[in-house]
């Protein structure tokens, strides 16, 4: 399978998750196939029973073993948390942005998550799903 092609079929599997969990889920990267640098992959929103609106940005990346440890995840999640920390100290006091989220595809069909915050960054526990079309957690 190419590397555009994996990329293609971990976007639908994602947006699939996103769809189960009552997000509409995007994929940024069908509109702007082009871009040379995509900082997020797919972008989804859901509304919440309060009305307010849920809106999450996923940045899909591949990793050849799963990441052990939060070091592990900043390491290899480095230059999207450099991009959000900018992002973050543009943002007016108060403002809640929408948040960012980092799934990794590791062996075995699975994605692991991790969320980057103001603080840094945190694993997003898994509920046991696996990519191959229904998984992954959230």
């Amino acid at each position: 399978m190419s590397a555009v092609h994996r990329f293609h079929v971990l976007e639908q599997q994602a947006g699939n998750i996103l769809l189960s969990l009552g997000y509409e889920p995007m994929i940024v990267s069908d509109i702007v196939r082009t871009s040379r640098y995509i900082p997020y992959n797919l972008t989804a929103r859901k509304e919440l029973d309060d009305g307010t609106i849920d809106n999450v940005m996923v940045k899909l990346k591949i990793s050849l073993r799963p990441l052990v440890s939060l070091s592990d995840a900043e390491e290899f999640c480095r230059d999207e948390m450099g991009r959000m920390k900018k992002f973050f100290l543009q943002l007016p006091s108060g403002l809640l942005a929408s948040r960012f989220e980092v799934w990794i595809s590791i062996p075995s069909r699975q994605f692991q998550q991790f969320e980057i915050t103001r603080d840094g960054i945190r694993e997003i526990l898994c509920r046991g799903q696996n990519a191959g079309g229904d998984g992954g957690a959230v």
